[in-house]
This record gives structure tokens, C-alpha cells and sequence, in this order.
């Protein structure tokens, strides 16, 4: 027997101390169960969701997060009706950060559920599993009188991909609660080619929330031109250096050579960051415009900017 094991015990002296007459005995033994890791194991566990005493049941839904398994899912979801909130609580938390695809019916169904930090953590655990039928659900959450519930199904529809959920995040871009507005944004970056997303993202780059703002110069540069290049160089002015440095970056990314003078202006500014965006967005688009703006710069105090100004000063001069 190992050290560990020697601490703990074997599975069984542990499924013995589950029938301990104290709570707390019991509690420690559905911890060891965890550790152990045995799947022999889960139908105590699930049968400790029964227990009297309620944080033996918050324990044993702590010990669950240790397996998986459409079992383990189905336990969780009705430990949600736990007379005792912290373990409704719990269940909806593991359940949430378990990243099981066995999980994905139980999380669908949950988004509806009566408790608004259910539905949040429903929709957090959906995030990354890319479940098809969460689609309908989760659109109607953009509607939800929780911000959090708003927020966690704007980033599910940003991880779906679906077409159909750009109307809705379109609407969720203009949500009274800026965090939703900020993932909102993120997460219409997967609809590259629908103009309604682009005004959306065009029209959140005048957000008054900074980091709606920083969200939307950021995705901005996986589009086309037209009105966001026009957006992003107003963006090069705004009083939030990190704004203008994700604004610099998608300028890069686009290309166009009307957004030169104001790249140019950016060498001048005393955040380094923002110059080495800068610069390198003008190697970018490569276009002899920018030569007198780099020729001016060369000799950045920053060594990294002076290295991508030498790379930039090649591709603008067509080198």
C-alpha cells in the first residue's frame, strides 16, 4: 500500500466510514472517495446525496466533480432540488465546471431552470461543448432578467457558431448591463460576413464602456473594410491606450493604407505597447506611405520597436 492509500485507507474501510453516526466522519470519507478516484465508488456517492445531514450532501456533490458519466450528470441535475440552497449551489457549480459532454443534456434542460445562478452556471458549463440543441434555449436567455444568465448565453452562442444566434447577439450588443455588451461583441466574431454584426461592432467601438470598446477594436480587424477601417482609425484616438493598441492590431490585419497617418501619429505615443502595435500594423500593410512615419522612428528608445521598425521600413520600401 502506498503513502497515500496508508493515509486514507482502502475503498472499502472507506465505504464503511460513510455509515459513520457523526456528519462530519462522513463527510471526510466522501472527500477520500474523491482522492481515491475509483468508479466503484460513485453509487455511494450518489446515495450520500440523501443523506440528513446537508453538508454530507454538499460533500458528496464535491465528490462527484471527481467522475463522470451520464450517472454522475443525472445525480447532479437532481441535486438541484435540494431542500438546502449551498448544495443546489454546489451541484449547479460542478456541474458547471465539468466540461463533460455527458453533462450537455442535463445543462440544456437546467437553462430554464426556476433559480437564476442555476441558469448562469448552466450556461457557463455549456460554454465549450458546443451542444446543438442548446441553441434555442440560449437564445431566448439573451432575454433574461439576470445579467449573468445574459452574459454566460451571449458566450455560448459565440462558442456555437450558429448563423442563427447573430440576430440575437446583434440585439445583446446593445444590452442595458456592459458585460453582457462585452461578450456580446466577442462574440459575434465568428459572423464575419453579415453586415449587421459589422454596424454592431462599428457602433460598439463608441460604447461607453472602455472595455466594450477594447472588445470591439479587437474583433473589428476579423472583418472587411469599408466603415470599420473608418471606425478603427477614429478608435487610434481614444483615450484608452489599450484601445488604440487592439485598434492598431486589426488595422494591421486589414490592410488599408488610409489608416497610415494615424498609425503614424501612434509612434509618437509613450505607451511602448501601443508603438510596437503601430509599427508593426504599417508592415503590414506595407505600403511606401508609411516610410516617412518609420524613417522618423527609427530610433524608438524601446530595442523591440526599433527590431519591428527595421522589419516594417523592408516591407514598406517592397523589399
Amino acid at each position: 500500500m502506498g503513502l497515500f492509500e496508508d493515509r486514507i485507507g482502502d475503498l472499502d474501510d472507506v465505504l464503511d466510514r460513510l455509515s459513520a453516526g457523526d456528519a462530519e466522519s462522513r463527510r471526510i470519507a466522501l472527500a477520500d472517495l474523491a482522492d481515491l478516484g475509483d468508479v466503484t465508488a460513485v453509487p455511494a456517492v450518489i446515495a450520500a446525496l440523501t443523506d440528513p445531514d446537508a453538508g454530507v450532501r454538499a460533500a458528496a456533490v464535491r465528490a462527484l466533480d471527481a467522475f463522470e458519466g451520464d450517472a454522475v450528470a443525472q445525480a447532479l441535475a437532481d441535486a438541484l432540488s435540494d431542500p438546502d440552497e449551498p448544495v443546489r449551489h454546489a451541484a449547479a457549480e460542478v456541474l458547471a465546471d465539468k466540461n463533460d459532454p455527458a453533462s450537455a443534456p442535463v445543462l440544456v434542460t437546467l437553462i430554464v431552470h426556476p433559480d437564476a445562478s442555476v441558469r448562469a452556471a448552466a450556461l457557463r458549463g455549456l460554454v465549450g461543448l458546443r451542444e446543438p440543441a442548446a441553441l434555442a434555449p440560449t437564445l431566448a436567455a439573451l432575454a433574461d432578467p439576470a445579467a449573468e444568465v445574459r452574459k454566460n448565453a451571449a458566450s455560448v452562442l459565440g462558442w456555437l457558431r450558429a448563423q442563427e444566434a447573430t440576430r440575437g447577439l446583434v440585439v445583446a450588443v446593445r444590452d442595458p448591463d456592459p458585460d453582457v455588451r462585452r461578450v456580446a461583441v466577442a462574440a459575434l466574431g465568428y459572423d464575419n460576413a453579415d453586415a449587421d454584426a459589422h454596424a454592431a461592432l462599428v457602433s460598439a467601438l463608441g460604447d461607453a464602456d472602455w472595455q466594450v470598446r477594447e472588445s470591439a477594436a479587437n474583433v473589428l480587424g476579423k472583418f472587411g473594410g469599408g466603415q470599420g477601417v473608418a471606425a478603427l482609425i477614429d478608435a487610434m484616438a481614444d483615450e484608452i491606450w489599450q484601445i488604440r493598441v487592439k485598434a492598431a492590431a486589426s488595422l494591421g490585419k486589414l490592410r488599408d493604407p488610409a489608416a497610415i497617418p494615424a498609425l503614424g501619429a501612434a509612434l509618437d505615443h509613450p505607451i511602448s505597447n501601443l508603438r510596437k502595435e503601430a509599427t508593426a500594423a504599417l508592415g503590414e500593410i506595407g505600403h511606401a506611405d508609411a516610410l516617412p512615419y518609420l524613417t522618423a522612428h527609427a530610433d524608438d528608445p524601446d530595442p523591440d520597436v526599433r527590431k519591428l521598425n527595421r522589419w516594417a521600413t523592408a516591407k514598406a520600401s517592397g523589399a
